[in-house]
């Protein structure tokens, strides 16, 4: 079978033009630049052609660079520089909305499994950060900030180009497989840099000609002595809820057949290895959450009597792991203490900026303290109260969704209970809100369990 026929369509001769292009563009870049900056380029062009040709595979691509290599930037200075990912997202959008516009017209089945709310949520986490932008811009002219707005209006469309990209497509076993196989490589790459030490500090700083950070690549704990694994993803938080969202994929991948039980185990044992050296309570926490998530919509007794084993272990085990949490979670170190601090002073800097918040630069004034370790408040504090019930409207109607009919269609059980994972990470960090890539995971998996549900609800029994 043709790779026209598996798209559904014949493959457009103008795709066909943009591929050749592309790897005209990667031979050029080969010759021309550093490796790292040739393959950055070559993936903007090659996700750029797949995201106007066919949004899904766009989202693949985004989603393939969200989990492996987030921070690449574009090689070439054209006035800006901007990030790979963000040129694929925004020609992904491009060809959803063509998309979209082409299905009115031809009154295609799969809209109606677009939900009103959704597209209610979707249009106000994508004008409420341009508004605090704008405002924050005409009181500090902050540039930078500014276009983080921009970008972050960007990224809260995800849900929405997911929605019309994906209500015809069947593919939810390759979704699951490329977020099992780009988890265990990432994890894979975490373990071998955090190996080796200096060396793989020095690889991380090559990594400049591609636009990777090149300061601050060594994380450690408060002590600056444990060393932490941060993998590609710049910071160890963030590895470890990109590593526990992708958790219930791999897990859903044993049991289905010999091989693909092989494969299942080897991927989840190499995110456990990850997800350890980050040493990441936040992602501990959400990595378990979505265990006892995914293990309840299969064996809810089961899953019962894990969630009071995990409960007395970690209010009474004197394990060092089980001991950081409950460190954590009484605030009984710096690390904690200064988080409880920072919810008190976001609740003071909501109340006086409730509407846009502070927008997405320094605060604006010099008693204020704008940066919080909890998703909601964070986008409080940032693009006022009404965005931070807005995501959590996204998250919430994705969950009821699922919930709803993740009983009879169990391809949702992973979803819920990778969203689950990133929910719970969200209490006590902010990174599923600030930064884009995460966004885009989070809104991506959002609107795939909408639609899907909506597949399942709309099912004959």
């Amino acid at each position: 079978m043709t790779a026209a026929r598996l798209s559904g369509a014949a493959t457009p001769l103008t795709m066909l033009a943009a591929l050749a292009a592309t790897a005209a563009l990667a031979g050029v870049l080969a010759g021309a630049r550093t490796p790292p900056a040739a393959m950055a380029g070559a993936l903007a062009a090659l996700g750029v052609a797949l995201g106007l040709a066919r949004p899904v595979w766009g989202l693949a691509a985004a989603l393939l660079v969200s989990m492996l290599a987030p921070f690449l930037v574009v090689p070439q200075r054209l006035g800006v520089q901007p990030p790979v990912l963000d040129l694929i997202v925004a020609a992904t959008l491009a060809g959803a909305a063509i998309r979209a516009i082409r299905d009115r017209r031809e009154k295609r089945r799969g809209r109606d499994l677009i939900p009103g709310w959704l597209l209610v949520v979707v249009a106000l986490g994508a004008t409420l950060p341009l508004a605090a932008g704008a405002a924050a811009f005409g009181a500090s002219s902050d540039g930078e900030a500014a276009q983080l707005a921009m970008k972050m209006s960007l990224y809260a469309l995800v849900p929405a180009m997911v929605a019309v990209s994906w209500h015809r497509s069947r593919s939810l076993g390759t979704l699951g497989a490329l977020v099992t196989v780009a988890a265990a490589v990432q994890a894979g790459a975490a373990f071998v840099l955090h190996l080796a030490g200096a060396a793989g500090i020095q690889f991380l700083e090559s990594l400049g000609t591609a636009g990777y950070p090149t300061t601050g690549v060594a994380r450690f704990l408060p002590d600056q002595v444990s060393p932490r694994a941060t993998g590609l993803l710049v910071d160890p938080n963030v590895l470890g809820v990109t590593l526990a969202a992708a958790l219930p994929f791999g897990l859903t991948w044993i049991g289905g057949g010999r091989r693909r039980s092989a494969l299942g185990l080897a991927a989840v044992a190499l995110i456990g290895v990850g997800l350890a050296l980050t040493i990441s309570r936040a992602s501990w926490i959400a990595s378990a959450a979505g265990l006892l998530v995914w293990l309840a919509l299969v064996r809810p007794r089961l899953a019962a009597a894990a969630a009071a084993v995990l409960g007395a272990a970690v209010v009474a085990a004197p394990l060092e792991p089980f001991e950081r949490i409950r460190q954590g979670l009484l605030g009984g170190d710096r690390s904690a203490a200064l988080r409880l601090d920072e919810i008190r002073e976001a609740f003071r800097v909501i109340s006086r900026f409730p509407l846009l918040g502070v927008g997405y630069g320094d605060a604006p004034h010099p008693d204020i303290f704008a940066g919080v370790s909890n998703a909601w408040l964070w986008l409080a504090e940032r693009a006022g109260v009404a965005a931070a019930l807005a995501h959590l409207a996204l998250v919430g109607g994705a969950a009821q969704a699922a919930v709803r009919t993740g009983a009879a269609d169990p391809a949702l059980r992973p979803l819920l209970a990778s969203l689950a994972a990133f929910a719970v990470a969200g209490v006590f960090d902010h990174h599923i809100v600030s930064f884009p890539h995460l966004v885009f995971l989070v809104g991506g998996l959002a609107g795939v369990v909408v639609i899907q549900a909506g597949k399942g609800a709309s099912s004959p029994v």
